[in-house]
Parts: structure tokens; sequence; C-alpha cells
């Protein structure tokens, strides 16, 4: 082994930076000339007489690969006055931007992952191999991208055609976040996430997902409830037969629900009804298992368990669990029946219940998000509401769809000429790949030379490596 060493003459960790180097060359020659490419194919089949040229202006963008300076065609739009880049439009490159979008995706997805701005940046940073943005750089890209997602949930609200299901879900929480610079210490964002039911996550697995979850979030009650409805009736072909759960705990606010949607059945949460009465009845096992044993009976009204809970109010000593208890009583009187299991009442009702589980997303929810946005920080209205909208975009998948849709502008813009770019842009990474790729003199490689049957059929590969580039 050593003898074969000593005839290569490098690391594995020596030819993989060797190799990255060569990439990150190559790289961008072949981004610089591909911009340039499509922006003479636009300059050819432009509307002449409406876009007329102004010469060239250059820009440079950090990439995932390293600072790359393009150069592009300036252009008068006679019709409005305007000054622009028809390739910056072609290729859905944002306006006043140095960050291409495969970083900013990159970002955006660092942002959502890391605890902070800061840590976002530094992550990057180990990623690319040298620091690349600034942790502000990167909170502008959360704002940015913050809008334009809630601009695409605008969208989604004109679905063309409409579900039909069975049993669908809301389950309602609000998350309390601290401000900075404003006059309220703190506020509320309320969320709901929309969802028809459980999936297996895959065949035979114990574990569920959510099916076709939507994550609707907002800074105002009645915002939220509009925005549920607007989703809703915009998706779903919503009968007097559909059933609507809404889920949440004993807020008057998640009650407003049955506002925009009558017929809805409303369930208090039952891990949050439950951890109350933990607290009120834990520490006698006696009463808190016959408050237990009254929420599991089947009775649907729920009386027997109101009943009981006043009962067992009776025992209680401590003054402060005396009043608690009275308080959750006294939100309970008005919907007894909201704390029987859903599934039971349906069951009442005539409609099939199989398959259906426990609530409680909105629980998993509030933890998904409070782990980003809580903790030792503080948040500007608007950075808030950009980062719980890229939140709830990455948890339905959604986060970066637009910055994956090139050949989609392409065809938008009117340019049909998708094929001669594919084969222009083939053909000029194979050349600035040959042109670029090689291994630094950081190491010799004598197995290049040593011949066929002393290098066990490797020379040929290494010298072609060293010649022609990684083409072959």
């Amino acid at each position: 082994m050593q003898e074969i060493r000593a005839r290569i003459g490098f690391s594995l960790q020596e030819l993989e930076l060797c190799l990255l180097n060569s990439l990150r060359k190559a790289f961008r020659a072949a981004y610089t000339e591909c911009v340039r490419l499509v922006d003479a194919l636009i300059a050819e089949s432009r509307d002449k007489r409406r876009f007329e040229s102004k010469g060239f202006r250059t820009t440079t963008l950090e990439t995932t690969l390293g600072e790359v300076t393009i150069t592009r065609r300036y252009y008068l739009d006679r019709e409005t006055g305007k000054y622009v880049f028809l390739v910056d439009e072609t290729l859905n490159l944002p306006e006043d931007t140095r960050v291409s979008p495969a970083l900013a995706e990159l970002v955006l997805h660092q942002a959502v992952l890391t605890p902070s701005y800061r840590a976002a940046a530094a992550s990057l940073a180990e990623m690319l191999d040298k620091p690349v943005l600034s942790h502000e750089t990167v909170r502008q890209i959360v704002k940015k991208a913050g809008l334009a997602m809630e601009a695409e949930l605008a969208k989604d609200y004109e679905a063309k055609e409409k579900r039909r299901v069975d049993v669908l879900f809301m389950e309602v929480d609000a998350l309390h976040v601290a401000l900075q610079r404003d006059k309220k210490r703190n506020v509320a964002e309320y969320i709901c996430v929309i969802h028809e039911g459980w999936l297996r996550r895959t065949e035979g697995s114990k574990d569920y997902k959510l099916d076709k979850a939507m994550i609707i979030p907002a800074q105002d009650v009645d915002e939220l409830w509009d925005r549920v409805s607007n989703f809703v009736h915009g998706h779903y072909d919503v009968r007097k037969e559909t059933v609507i759960v809404i889920n949440g705990d004993r807020a008057s606010w998640i009650r407003k629900g049955k506002e925009y949607f009558p017929n809805a059945l409303y369930q208090v949460d039952r891990y949050h009804l439950k951890r109350d009465l933990k607290r009120l009845f834990g520490d006698k096992p006696q009463l808190w298992h016959r408050v237990e044993q009254a929420l599991e009976s089947d009775d649907i009204t729920g009386a027997t368990f109101l009943a009981e809970l006043a009962r067992c109010q009776q025992a209680l000593t401590d003054s402060e669990k005396v009043r608690n208890c009275q308080k959750l009583i006294n939100d309970l009187v008005e919907v007894p029946d909201a704390t029987v299991d859903y599934r039971k009442r349906l069951k009442a009702r005539g409609v099939r219940v199989e398959g259906l589980r426990g609530l409680g997303a909105s629980e998993s929810q509030m933890s998904y998000f409070a782990h980003r946005v809580k903790g030792r920080r503080s948040w500007s209205r608007k950075g808030l509401a950009a980062m719980i909208q890229l939140l709830s975009s990455a948890y339905a998948g959604r986060l970066c769809e637009a910055t994956r849709n090139v050949a989609e502008f392409l065809q938008k813009a009117g340019i049909c000429w998708r094929k001669t770019v594919k084969e222009a842009v083939e053909q000029t990474i194979n050349k600035v790949t040959r042109r670029n790729a090689y291994i630094p003199p950081m190491a010799s490689v004598p197995i290049a030379y040593a011949g066929r049957t002393s290098s066990g059929g490797m020379s040929n590969f290494f010298n072609r490596l060293l010649t022609e580039g990684s083409s072959f």
C-alpha cells in the first residue's frame, strides 16, 4: 500500500480540494458566458422598436460558488420611459440585488433552520468556505422573501379546481413574541394549520404526517379568519355535509371561527385541557383519576365531565387552584360538548371516523415556530411577519418555488429558443471546464505517467484529467 501511495503522490483530500478549486473556476467562467449568451439571444429577438440598447453594464453577484461578474445590455423601454435589463427579467434576477437566486434560496433555508441571522451567515461561511454575506444582508433577503411568499399565498386562494373532502381540520393557536422599538412589548402571532387528516410517513410506519397541510399566519384575529375563509372557500367545495373541525384552546378568538364556518365542530384541544387538569389535580391521584374517567366517558354532551369537575373543585384546598378551576369551569360551561373527543361526536352524527386521529398539530407547530422566533431575541413587526411567512412556506414545502422556475420565466417572456440555450450552455460548460480544470502544483501526479500495467490501469484516467479537464 505504501508503494501505491508513493506512486499516486497525493491524498484524497488534496484531490478533492484541487477539483473543487477547478470547479469554481469553471463555474465562474460558465456562469458569465451563459448569461452573455442569453443576453445576446434577447438582443436579437427583442422588439427593437420598443427596446433601445444603451450599451452594457456590469454587476457582481455572490453565488453558491463565489463571486461572479456578469455583463449585460441596458435598454430604454420607449413605451414606459424606464431603463431595464431584459436578461435580468428573463432569468428572474431581482432588481438591486448582489445575491444570485440559488444563493438566496440557500440563505432562506439557513435562516429558517438556524436560530438567528448571525448563525445563518456563519453557517453559510462554513458551507461555502469563506464569509459570503453579513447577517444584515440575510435579514434583508428574509424580509423581501416574506413579502413575496405572502403574495404567493394570495394566489393560492384562487384555486382552479376545488377539492371535495368529507372532513377538514383547522388547528389554531397563538404565539407571543417580543417586539423591538415598539410601544408594545410583545405581539401575538395567530396561526392556523389546515389539513385533510393524516397519512403514514412510509408504508407500514407507525409515524404519521398531516395530509395536505397548509399554515396560515396573521397578526390580527379578523385577518387570520379572513385568510382562512378565503383559502378554504378557494380550495374546497364546502357543502352542508362537509365536516369542519376547529381545534384550539379555550380562547374566545378561536371560537370566532364559528362565525366564518357556522356548521363547524369546535373542539377544545385535549392536550391543553389535560395539561390544565394535571396542574390542578396532579398531586391528588384520586381526584385526577375521577376527572380523567369523566373526561373519557361516553357522554357526548360533556355534562358528566363538567359535573365531576365541579365536585372535584370542592376538594381542592389551594386557593389559587380553586380560582383556576373555577375559571376553567366558566370557560367550558358555554361549550361543554367541546371537551368530548370529536370522533365520538362525529360517530354520533353518523360520520365515518375510521383513520381519524387525535388532534394536536397546532401544539407541535407552535414548537416549530417558537424554536426560531422566541428565546432571547426581539423582532420588528415586519421582520417577524416575514420570518413567520417563511416558516409557514417551508413547512408546506413551498419556500423557494420561484427560484427554481427559470424555464417558466423564459417561456412567459415569449422566448422560444430554450433548446438553443440548452445546447449552447452545455457546449460552454464543456469548453470552460476543459480550459479551467487542472490539478494545481500542490502535489505531483506520478501515477499519470506510470504506465498502464504499473498503475493498475489508472494512468489513462489521470492523463485525461490533466489534459482534458472533467469533460470526458
